[in-house]
C-alpha cells in the first residue's frame, strides 16, 4: 500500500508542471481560434504527423551522405601472458623444460580508413530523388493530419456549443412546465381544470427534468471529446466561448470548380503524388543494382608489437602502412534475388499509381457529397427556422387560450412537445450546417 501511495505522489509530482503548462494554454473562455491552435500544438495525431515528416528529413541527410566517403577509424590495444613448460628438442619431439618459460607481448595499433562508391548504376541518385519524394510525401500527410484536426475540432467545438443551447432550452422547458403546472393547479381550484390534468402537468415537469440532465450529460460528453481533440487533460475547466456560423447560401459555390481545387492542391493529393514519384525512384533504383558497381578505399595504418608491455598504451607506434583499392564488382548472378527487388519496386511504384488514381477519384467524390451535404443543410436551417418560427407563434396563442379556459390541457401539452421538438431541431441543422461547413473545408483542402 505504502508502495502504491509512494508511486501516485511521484506521479503526481512529475505531471504537475505539464498540468500547470496546460492550465496557462487553455483559457477558461475557450473560442474556436483558441481551440484549432491549441489543436495544432497537442493534438497527438498532428505531432504524431510532425515526427514522420522530420524523420523522413533524416533520410533526405542520409541521401546526401551516400556521395561522402565511409570514414572509420580505430585505436586499440592488446597484451598476452603465457607460461610454456614444454618444448620440442632437434627432431622436433617435445620435451619437458628444465624451467618454465614466461612469454610477455603486448601491441598497439591505430588506422584510418575511408570508401566510397564511384558509380553504382545512378543508385545512390536515385534513392536521394525518392527520399526528397519521401520527405514531400510526409510534409503533405502532415498538412492532411493538419486539415483533419482543424475539422475535427471545429465540429466538436460546435458540437459542446449545441449541447450547450439544448441545455438553456431545457432549462426554459422546465421552467415553462413549472408555470404550467401552478397555471393548471390555480384553474383546478377553480374548477377549469380535472385531476388528470394536474396530474399530467407534474408528469411534464418530471419530464422535462430528465431531459435536462440527458442534456448536461450529453454536454459532458461533447466537452469530453473536445478535450481529445485538444490533446488536454481532464482536469482543465473551460466552456466554450462563440456562437454557430451564420448559414450563408452556398449555392453560389460551383462543384466542378470546388473539384478542380481539391485535385489541384490537396494536401492529400500531394501525398498520393509524392509517395507514387517516390516509389518510380525506388524502382530505377532497384534496376541500377543489375549495373557494375565501382568502389575506391584507402587506408592508414601504424602498429607495434613487444614481447613486453611496453606497447600498451602507445599512442605514437613506429610502424607505419598505406593501402589503396580500386574494386569493380559485377553482379552476374545473384540467385534471382536482383530480379525479385526490381519485380517487387516495380508493383510497388504501380500500386502507388493506381493509389494516387483512386485518391482522385475519391477526391471528387468526397467534394461533390460535402457540397450536397452543405446544401441540404442550409436549406434544413432554412425549414427549421420557419418551422420554430410558426410553432413558437402557436404556442403562445395557445397559451392564452389555455389561461381562460378554452382548449384542454391535452391539447395545450401537444402543442409544447411540436414547439420544443422544433427548437431541438433548429439548434440541430444550425449544428449540421456548422459541420458540413468544417467538412467541405477539409474535403477542398483550402
Amino acid at each position: 500500500m505504502r508502495a502504491v501511495t509512494a508511486v501516485a505522489v511521484v506521479a503526481a509530482v512529475l505531471c504537475s508542471p505539464l498540468a500547470a503548462q496546460e492550465r496557462a494554454t487553455v483559457p477558461a473562455r475557450l473560442t474556436l481560434e483558441d481551440a484549432i491552435a491549441i489543436a495544432r500544438e497537442r493534438n497527438p495525431d498532428y505531432l504524431q504527423a510532425g515526427n514522420t515528416a522530420r524523420a523522413q528529413g533524416a533520410q533526405v541527410r542520409a541521401g546526401w551522405g551516400a556521395f561522402l566517403p565511409d570514414l572509420t577509424a580505430n585505436l586499440g590495444f592488446g597484451g598476452s601472458n603465457s607460461t610454456r613448460v614444454t618444448g620440442e628438442d632437434d627432431f622436433g619431439r617435445p620435451v619437458q623444460l628444465p624451467q618454465p618459460i614466461n612469454f610477455k607481448g603486448s601491441s598497439s595499433s591505430q588506422s584510418l580508413s575511408a570508401r566510397m562508391t564511384l558509380f553504382d548504376g545512378f543508385a545512390n541518385l536515385t534513392t536521394l530523388r525518392a527520399a526528397r519524394a519521401g520527405r514531400d510525401a510526409a510534409d503533405a500527410a502532415r498538412w492532411v493530419a493538419r486539415n483533419r484536426v482543424d475539422a475535427v475540432t471545429a465540429q466538436r467545438f460546435y458540437d459542446a456549443l449545441r449541447a450547450r443551447q439544448l441545455i438553456a432550452l431545457e432549462e426554459r422547458l422546465l421552467a415553462s412546465a413549472q408555470e404550467q403546472r401552478a397555471n393548471t393547479d390555480r384553474l383546478f381550484r377553480a374548477a377549469g381544470a380535472t385531476r388528470e390534468d394536474q396530474l399530467g402537468a407534474e408528469a411534464d415537469v418530471a419530464n422535462a427534468e430528465l431531459a435536462l440532465e440527458r442534456a448536461r450529460g450529453d454536454a459532458d460528453k461533447a466537452l469530453l471529446a473536445l478535450r481529445e481533440s485538444l490533446g488536454i487533460t481532464q482536469d482543465i475547466v473551460f466552456a466554450p466561448e462563440g456562437a454557430m456560423p451564420e448559414a450563408a447560401d452556398p449555392s453560389g459555390l460551383s462543384a466542378d470548380s470546388l473539384v478542380a481545387v481539391a485535385l489541384a492542391g490537396h494536401p492529400q493529393i500531394q501525398r498520393l503524388d509524392a509517395s507514387a514519384s517516390a516509389s518510380h525512384l525506388r524502382a530505377s533504383a532497384a534496376r541500377g543494382s543489375r549495373w557494375p558497381s565501382i568502389s575506391f578505399s584507402a587506408s592508414y595504418a601504424r602498429s607495434t608489437s613487444l614481447s613486453s608491455y611496453e606497447a600498451l598504451f602507445d599512442f605514437n607506434p613506429k610502424n607505419r602502412g598505406f593501402r589503396f583499392d580500386l574494386g569493380l564488382n559485377y553482379p552476374i548472378f545473384t540467385g534471382f534475388q536482383t530480379s525479385a527487388r526490381v519485380a517487387q519496386a516495380d508493383a510497388e511504384a504501380d500500386n502507388a499509381d493506381q493509389q494516387l488514381r483512386a485518391g482522385l477519384l475519391q477526391a471528387e467524390r468526397d467534394v461533390r457529397s460535402a457540397l450536397i451535404d452543405l446544401r441540404n443543410a442550409y436549406r434544413g436551417v432554412q425549414l427549421a427556422e420557419r418551422a420554430s418560427d410558426l410553432s413558437g407563434e402557436r404556442l403562445r396563442l395557445a397559451r392564452e387560450r389555455y389561461a381562460i379556459g378554452a382548449i384542454t390541457f391535452a391539447n395545450l401539452q401537444l402543442l409544447i412537445d411540436r414547439a420544443a421538438q422544433e427548437e431541438r431541431g433548429l439548434i440541430n441543422a444550425r449544428y449540421s450546417y456548422a459541420a458540413a461547413r468544417a467538412a467541405l473545408t477539409e474535403r477542398v483542402g483550402q
